[in-house]
């Protein structure tokens, strides 16, 4: 055998051995691939994703194709062809994992009537097997189709409601709805059960700057993109909030500033006196208002008071709620702020006493607030004591009606020893005047939802439980008779 003739058949042999490697590693992958829905997708409205998830750890993806199919009809949600690194390749192809997030029906040419729907997801890979067609994969998933907005009947909204005021809605919703309530600007009051068990209801506030012609909706949401919306017909009426001069000084702000400041992770020294103020006015009081806002999730779906709130006893208002205060430093405003509470004074260090009964939700130091106590009153009320000088409930504990939780203070941006009183309804504060009259709480929360104000006899003290907090899914209120 000449030289050639030999090197030849050592070629043939490398790619006869080569060829076998790839067919063992081609036609011996019989493995289909993979296919996830990793959300599910039986059921399907304007909003729902469509998440998939397909791989092939052999020999790589070839192709994937999603359907819709509707009363027979085929619809392409999405078609891919994957390259490879050639035939005769070990590797096979190149890809080997491919996901897929949409949401299908935000394409409207997509039938939404009543039929017979399916998802149909099929995926191929670069094994040899069947004919050098691949190992093929197929996905069939039954859909039902949503697109009826959740039903809403309006039962007793209040006839009016004031510029930084409160009310209730009662109204019935079918039981598809998996959050319904009602919506003021971005804020959400959600909607409970009713006491008497005639269908739901739902506390809300009116933003004490929002102008009267902001709409309020009653909504109720399927969690698929349905959404029932029904526009509230109020009288507002408008409040004359008062405008106030506060006058800072370099003296006031090395005082008081500063150790906000040392205490508070948010804030940091700025180098500059007026810098300090305004890092600790603005900024902080947006992040300090936000954790407020956020107690508001912690609050319970019940009643934890029965009668209607108290002043702090033998208190001055020193600031009233709504407050527009110009903050002026050397004869120029720097700042304005809305002043949204009631700056209550007797004494120094003096008793303050829980304005109703509750649970003690936050009990801590918060920048310009200082030391502040929370108490949650159920259905998102809850009411804030600021500027403590000391603490003593802690948080998770029971409080009653007139009990002493904390000792009036300055901590935090208070010149003065004053007890900073408010109340927070999901987040908005609102005006606690309301809540003090006993004949408006009569009136417009109690009666209407047919419960009774407390009457002689020592408060009850709420029981604190392990249940989460937060509004469960609504049971079927359409079909309650009305009452």
């Amino acid at each position: 055998m000449s030289k050639k003739s030999f090197v030849i058949l050592i070629g043939i042999g490398f790619i006869a051995t080569y060829l076998l490697f790839v067919g063992i590693a081609r036609w011996g992958d019989s493995t289909p691939p993979e296919i996830v829905l990793t959300q599910p997708f039986t059921e399907a409205g304007p909003t729902t994703p469509l998440v998939i998830h397909v791989s092939d750890t052999d020999t790589g993806l070839k192709d994937i194709s999603v359907r819709i199919v509707h009363n027979l009809e085929t619809y392409t949600l999405a078609e891919e062809s994957f390259p490879s690194h050639g035939f005769l390749s070990l590797d096979g192809g190149i890809e080997r994992e491919y996901d897929l997030e949409m949401v299908p029906y935000a394409d409207t040419t997509l039938p939404r009537k009543k039929g017979e729907t399916k998802l149909l997801v099929t995926a191929r890979d670069y094994s040899w097997r069947n004919f050098f067609e691949g190992n093929g994969e197929r996905l069939t998933q039954e859909v039902t189709l949503k697109f009826s907005a959740p039903r809403l009947e309006l039962l007793s909204p209040p006839g009016s409601i004031a510029q930084g005021g409160s009310g209730i809605v009662r109204y019935r919703v079918s039981r598809e709805a998996k959050e319904h309530g009602i919506q003021i600007l971005s804020t959400i009051y959600p909607g409970f059960p009713a006491p008497d068990g005639n269908g739901m209801f739902a506390l809300m506030a009116f933003p004490h700057n929002a102008k009267p012609h902001t709409p309020i909706q009653l909504f109720a949401d399927d969690g698929f993109g349905n959404r029932g919306i029904l526009d509230l017909d109020y009288r507002i009426e408008e409040k004359p909030w008062r405008t106030r001069r506060i006058g800072i000084s370099d003296r006031f702000i090395q005082k008081t500033v500063m150790p906000i400041i040392a205490q508070s992770p948010d804030a940091q020294d700025q180098g500059d006196t007026l810098k300090n103020f305004l890092e600790v006015n603005n900024k902080l009081r947006r992040l300090n208002n936000a954790t407020i806002t956020e107690l508001g999730k912690q609050s319970r779906p019940e009643f934890l008071w029965q009668e209607a709130f108290r002043q702090l006893p033998g208190s001055q208002v020193e600031a009233a709620f709504a407050d527009h205060r110009n903050y002026v430093y050397k004869n120029k405003i720097v700042d304005t702020q809305d002043h949204l509470g009631f700056d209550l004074a007797v004494t120094k260090h003096y008793p303050v006493q829980a304005s109703n009964s509750g649970i003690v939700v936050f009990a801590e130091y918060l920048g310009i607030y200082g030391n502040m106590i929370v108490i949650d009153h159920g259905y998102g009320l809850q009411s804030m004591y600021a500027h403590l000088s000391s603490y003593e409930v802690k948080v998770g504990e029971s409080v009653t009606v007139g009990q002493v939780i904390a000792r009036s203070g300055t901590t935090g941006l208070a010149a003065g020893d004053h007890l900073h009183f408010g109340l927070v309804l999901q987040g908005t504060q609102v005006n606690p005047t309301e809540w003090w009259d006993r004949f408006w709480v009569k009136t417009r929360i109690l009666g209407p939802l047919g419960l009774k104000p407390q009457r002689k006899g020592s408060p009850k003290k709420p029981q604190p439980t392990k249940k989460s907090f937060g509004p469960g899914l609504p049971p079927d209120s359409s079909t309650n008779p009305p009452q």
